[in-house]
């Protein structure tokens, strides 16, 4: 089984890659945000080979992440929001995910088009190779994160003529990932915690520092993109007509992967979506993940990595010239 997973995840890795080449070469200034995540999300579609008859064997593994600035993740543009433009002063990150079989890649990187976060980006792309090459059999997540946390101590930018301190975002970490299953139990820790649970052998984690030059603590904001089925979601009951219609629409197409409000609305305009999430949420059928963001006019990086462990050593699945 583990051969015929990591088959899968080369694939996705391939693919994850393709995409991104593509993204940079086609990311314009004054680009909207919800064009950005589409161009994204087809991309990914067509590469993978997307079947409309077979929703979740292969596709988009979860919502386009694109994070401005101050934002750390689970930002992706809702169908009825103002367009947002990416301007030439922003620092964006990335992340998005293609899974085959519910084998996913994970990965992300951050972009700017102003050369002033050239430093802030390359301190950040480095961090997470360093903490990629802390990955192997056994090692202990705590530890991981106490030696990034110890790295990034040291490290200072200068921007606008202003000096900064950095830190990782204390409460983002990376992630054990199974399939369908895209936080799948154990974490990776950006800082020092007593945390003993180690590395195992087939293992697939995402490792995602989050670099800031604000406080570091998460502040969660609306409006929510991002849901995902609960653990118990097929204990359903009490749910009227259209609550069901609708979860039976999110369960055949997206199954235990998180999913967007802006995808529902593309399937079938004439639903009225939003009341009848928040309606399943508050039944505890689905889950929301609001997007997370540090204190206003710091900026954020983060640069992630899907990684396998081997008996010796580690895969990182997603290596590739940029970062």
């Amino acid at each position: 089984m583990e051969n015929k997973n990591l088959l899968d995840a080369i694939k996705c890795a391939i693919v994850h890659k393709k995409v991104g080449s593509y993204i940079r070469e086609n990311i314009k200034i004054n680009m909207t945000l919800k064009n950005i995540a589409i161009l994204i999300e087809d991309k990914i579609k067509e590469e993978i080979g997307f079947d409309i008859n077979n929703p979740i064997s292969q596709g988009i593994a979860f919502p386009v992440g694109l994070s401005l600035n101050n934002c750390a993740a689970h930002y992706t543009p809702n169908y009825n929001e103002e367009d947002i433009l990416l301007k030439d002063d922003d620092i964006i990150k990335i992340d998005y995910g293609v899974h085959k079989n519910g084998i996913i890649i994970d990965s992300a990187f951050t972009l700017s088009l102003n050369s002033k976060y050239d430093e802030f980006i390359n301190i950040s792309k480095n961090l997470t190779n360093y903490a990629v090459s802390l990955c192997s059999v056994d090692a202990v997540l705590g530890d991981i994160g106490k030696d990034i946390e110890e790295y990034v101590k040291s490290k200072e930018i200068t921007i606008d003529n202003k000096t900064y301190q950095l830190k990782t975002m204390t409460e983002l970490s990376g992630h054990l990932i199974a399939p369908y299953q895209i936080h799948a139990g154990k974490a990776v820790p950006n800082v020092s915690i007593f945390y003993p649970m180690r590395m195992k052998e087939f293992e697939y984690y995402a490792i995602e520092p989050f670099l800031t030059n604000g406080d570091g603590y998460s502040i969660l904001k609306s409006p929510n993109s991002h849901y995902m089925l609960s653990k118990n979601h097929d204990i359903v009951n009490n749910l009227n007509e259209n609550e069901c219609k609708v979860y039976d629409i999110i369960k055949k197409n997206y199954y235990t992967l998180p999913f967007c409000q802006r995808w529902l609305y593309e399937l079938e305009e004439s639903i009225k979506y939003d009341n009848i999430l928040k309606n399943l949420e508050k039944k505890k059928i689905i889950n929301v993940y609001p997007p997370i963001y540090d204190i206003n006019n710091s900026i954020i990086s983060q640069f992630e990595h899907t990684i396998f462990i081997k008996e010796k050593g580690i895969i990182n699945l997603t290596k590739n010239d940029y970062y």
